[in-house]
């Protein structure tokens, strides 16, 4: 029996929703297993000062110097070396600049 332009459209309307939902199952990626949960990590200790206890200097550079890290201190060194050699003032500006 032949079917008609009617049952012909729903057939092809049912057979695109059916591959539809088959490529947006395919789509989405299957959830990753379960990781199992670590337990959390204890905080880090503060960082361990640079400086010398018998070095004596004041409250507040003390502070300042401790609240910097390492590439700011060398900068600092280097800057203090060139300005002792007689370097340029726009070199050392520069320096000091890169350290802000």
């Amino acid at each position: 029996m032949a079917q008609t332009p009617q049952q012909n459209f729903d057939a092809m309307r049912q057979d695109a929703i059916r591959r539809s939902r088959e490529m947006q199952r395919r789509a989405v990626p299957p959830l990753p297993p379960e990781m199992p949960s670590m337990p959390p990590k204890p905080p880090a200790p503060p960082p361990k000062s640079i400086l010398p206890d018998s070095l004596h200097i004041s409250e507040d550079l003390h502070h300042l110097l401790t609240s910097w890290d390492g590439e700011k201190l060398a900068l600092l060194a280097l800057l203090y070396l060139l300005y002792k050699e007689g370097a340029e003032t726009e070199l050392l500006l520069a320096i000091a600049y890169i350290m802000l």
